[in-house]
């Protein structure tokens, strides 16, 4: 599971230490884990591209000496990568190249923390699924998890119990809590003490949901006929998504 890799290119120095350390106070207060890299040109951006760099979001820098932002986030483009952009420009007046490269958003120079906050809550609440992580207190220390990996939640004993691939890891954080923070349509709430991956399900058996790791998490008698409806429902969905 990589880090969420964010990229600033900008040929000034001062500016990308600026613009890195409201990211990282971002980061920190939210609990994000992320890898900061620098780049000065466009240039030097776009050969870490066609290399083994993985970016998943980068504030280009539009004037800068040799290839402009917008002519970098063009060939961005052409290679085929759809990481998101975030332009870094002293004026407003780019939208039509925005629109063009597909930009998510642009940030006005000098940078200010509400507005790079504001970029950054955007990017955090649209990142694609597998990449998400769920930040749990769980013996004695904070742990990271990605979406993907979590077959089940269930609740025992006042506590949340959080069944993974390596294991289960329990926290004390609660069920209503868990599920606001995952925000997942991949995620349904199947009886009030359980949480399912539908990612993990292989079908329904009788009242329960069958899970890839054989184990067997049970619906709500009351509402079983809208659960299996909203799980079919998903599963076309998904299969759709993917053709």
């Amino acid at each position: 599971m990589p880090e969420l890799s964010i990229a600033i290119c900008d040929d000034l120095e001062a500016e990308r230490i600026s613009l890195a350390r409201m990211i990282k106070s971002y980061a920190q207060a939210h609990g994000q884990s992320i890898h900061l890299q620098f780049y000065s040109s466009g240039e030097n951006l776009l050969a870490a591209l066609q290399g083994s760099n993985s970016i998943h979001l980068l504030f280009l820098d539009i004037y800068m000496p040799g290839l402009s932002g917008v002519e970098t986030a063009r060939r961005i483009r052409a290679m085929g990568n759809d990481l998101s952009i975030i332009f870094a420009t002293t004026s407003q007046d780019h939208g039509l190249d925005s629109f063009e490269v597909r930009a998510s958003d642009y940030l006005v120079k000098p940078f200010r923390h509400e507005d790079v906050a504001a970029c950054l809550d955007w990017f955090f609440s649209h990142i694609p699924e597998p990449l998400r992580l769920l930040s749990v207190y769980s013996e004695g220390e904070w742990q990271k998890l990605p979406l993907s990996s979590i077959y089940y939640i269930d609740v025992y004993d006042h506590q949340s119990r959080i069944h993974t691939p390596r294991g289960m890891l329990i926290t004390r954080r609660g069920l209503d809590d868990l599920e606001t923070a995952i925000d997942s349509q991949d995620f349904l709430r199947c009886h009030r003490s359980f949480l399912v991956n539908l990612n993990h399900v292989t079908g329904i058996e009788g009242n329960d949901f069958q899970m890839t790791d054989n184990t067997l998490v049970p619906i709500s008698s009351a509402n079983l006929a809208r659960i299996r409806s909203q799980f079919i429902d998903w599963t076309y969905i998904k299969a759709w998504s993917q053709t």
